[in-house]
């Protein structure tokens, strides 16, 4: 599978013209916030159909062996990577960097402080994902 995330300020009209997108977002700060419902815990964060669905496996083993970003980049603990579909709102791909590794989120807040933790967007573009290993 071959895998680029190129960087891109996402407006309307780029984000209609692309099939994927991403947005990648790390934890610049805290607020105190008491959480008042369990219910936020068992929300999916990602969705269970899909083309990115059925090659996610690939995906996370490739975003963990090398850079996919068309940018320098080195992840941190809690940074945070969506992998959307524009042109199908309920195909996605929610990442987490914990532990030095990509992993699914697959339930919203299960990892990460939601209510706690203030993320910030980094960057945008658009995700380029082949089953081959042809360039783009």
């Amino acid at each position: 599978m071959k895998i680029l995330l190129e960087e891109k300020i996402m407006v309307s009209h780029s984000k209609k013209s692309s099939r994927y997108y991403w947005i990648l977002e790390t934890v610049t700060g805290k607020t105190e916030f008491t959480k008042t419902s369990e219910e936020e815990d068992f929300q999916e964060a990602s969705s269970e159909i899909g083309y990115i669905q059925n090659v996610k496996e690939e995906i996370i083993e490739k975003i963990n062996s090398e850079n996919v970003f068309s940018f320098q980049f080195e992840p941190k603990e809690g940074d945070y990577l969506s992998i959307k579909n524009n042109l199908r709102k309920n195909e996605y791909l929610n990442l987490i960097f914990i532990n030095n590794k990509w992993i699914e989120e697959i339930y919203a807040c299960s990892y990460r402080d939601c209510n706690g933790d203030i993320y910030t967007t980094i960057k945008t573009g658009l995700a380029f994902l082949s089953e081959n290993e042809i360039s783009f």
